[in-house]
């Protein structure tokens, strides 16, 4: 399920991130440089930091801006086909970033990220 959550979060995040058209109608990468801290959930690599008093939580290197945290965790109840039932446990790592950054074209872009 970890790694079902990480492929997701890969999807969705690739279409947050942008790009800028240039006048001339080229294109240029304004995806972000992720920052050098990686955990590895499931076997697949996250540039991430886990956040708490005094760590910068955002995953986006030479970032300036806002980044809202929040780790949710709790129970829920499933009923299997059989008629039984499960409890079932969740955590969950919500993050947002909003400001600007200095990309991997090495120009600086103002973006709006969600991690989840």
């Amino acid at each position: 399920m970890g790694t079902l959550a990480g492929a997701a979060g890969a999807v969705l995040g690739a279409g947050l991130l942008p790009t800028t058209v240039l006048a001339e109608g080229g294109r240029r990468n304004a995806t972000p440089k992720p920052t050098a801290n990686t955990v590895t959930i499931g076997g697949v690599a996250f540039s991430l930091t886990f956040f708490g008093p005094g760590v910068d939580p955002s995953s986006i290197w030479d970032f300036n801006g806002q980044v809202g945290v929040a780790q949710v965790q709790g129970t829920g109840h499933a009923q299997n086909p059989d008629g039984s039932e499960e409890t079932l446990l969740f955590d969950t790592d919500v993050r947002f970033m909003s400001g600007t950054y200095v990309a991997v074209d090495g120009h600086v872009h103002r973006g709006t990220f969600g991690f989840i």
